[in-house]
């Protein structure tokens, strides 16, 4: 079964996302007066994305923290070890990206890159968020120049392009799927049972 934060990724975040689609759609994009605004649409979709993903994970970091003081015993440490997992999340900070996914994550006793990193299929994905975080902070900063090393790794990719802000948003609904999966498994073997019923 999955988390909460995996259901409500799949559910409200996919609602408002397909929102966002619907609105783009609509506009079209022959007049220069539609392209204006579809690609305004396409920025905002792509900064929604971004937001409902670091949202997802930060969810499933609480959700997962919660289960595991929740085991711990006696009862009267579950508070401090809670605590311990989540104060100073970066989650709560920054943008879903491999430095804070990696140090939350592996806050909860999981190796976590190594283990989403398993597949050639993962690291694809995982660059799409790169991507897709690289144009966010592009947007939301309203700073395209990109550092050294960022035009290598978004070269033919623009935020202006709705193709482009699809393929990340499957992206990252793929790796919601796939962090939910590695965090229950992960959980489970440490309580002892499916932690999220």
């Amino acid at each position: 079964m999955p988390s909460r934060a995996l259901s409500r990724w799949a559910r409200e975040a996919g609602l408002e996302l397909d929102e966002l689609e619907a609105a783009h759609a609509r506009v079209g994009s022959t007049r220069r007066t539609g392209r204006a605004l579809a690609r305004q649409i396409a920025h905002a979709y792509l900064v929604a994305i971004a937001a409902q993903f670091q949202r997802f994970c930060r969810d499933l970091h609480s959700e997962a923290s919660q289960h595991l003081a929740d085991a711990v015993e006696p009862k009267v440490f579950r508070g401090a070890v809670l605590r311990l997992l989540t104060e100073g999340r970066r989650l709560d900070a920054g943008n879903a990206n491999a430095g804070t996914l990696g140090a939350d994550f592996d806050r909860l006793g999981l190796e976590f890159w190594a283990e989403v990193e398993a597949t050639a299929a993962n690291r694809r994905l995982l660059r799409d968020l790169e991507r897709l975080n690289v144009w966010r902070n592009a947007i939301v900063h309203q700073d395209f120049t990109l550092k050294p090393g960022r035009e290598k790794l978004v070269r033919g990719t623009t935020p202006d392009r709705i193709r482009d802000v699809r393929r990340w948003r499957e992206s990252c609904d793929a790796l919601a799927r796939i962090f939910d999966g590695i965090v229950r498994s992960h959980v489970g073997g440490v309580v002892g049972g499916a932690p999220w019923r």
